[in-house]
């Protein structure tokens, strides 16, 4: 399943094409993806996931990668280095028309 989920590309946010996916059928598409997992944050649908790296460098060389990765896609993910080895990321549509989750997210 995952590498149907890596083939697809993220909808812009712009896109008539983008909907709001309910909670539902985030957590039954979360299903695809291990590792992450779904929060609510204020009734907006987030995916989130921490990591531990070894150093603080390390830290910013994976935000390094995350961030080619977000900048090709068009989606750019909230990205943080907490302390000097915690490195979380939440992912969501930050349109002001559209806030929460679609599915270019989880195929992200």
């Amino acid at each position: 399943k995952q590498s149907q989920l890596s083939k697809k590309s993220c909808i812009p946010c712009n896109s008539k094409d983008l909907h709001a996916m309910s909670e539902d059928s985030a957590k039954k598409s979360l299903e695809q993806v291990t590792g992450w997992e779904l929060k609510n944050e204020g009734d907006i649908l987030k995916l989130h996931r921490a990591w531990k790296v070894k150093n603080f460098v390390k830290g910013l060389e994976f935000f390094q990668l995350v961030a080619a990765v977000a900048e090709e896609e068009g989606h750019h993910p909230d990205l943080h280095l907490v302390s000097w080895n915690n490195v979380k990321i939440d992912v969501w549509t930050h349109s002001v028309r559209f806030h929460g989750l679609s599915f270019s997210q989880i195929s992200l």
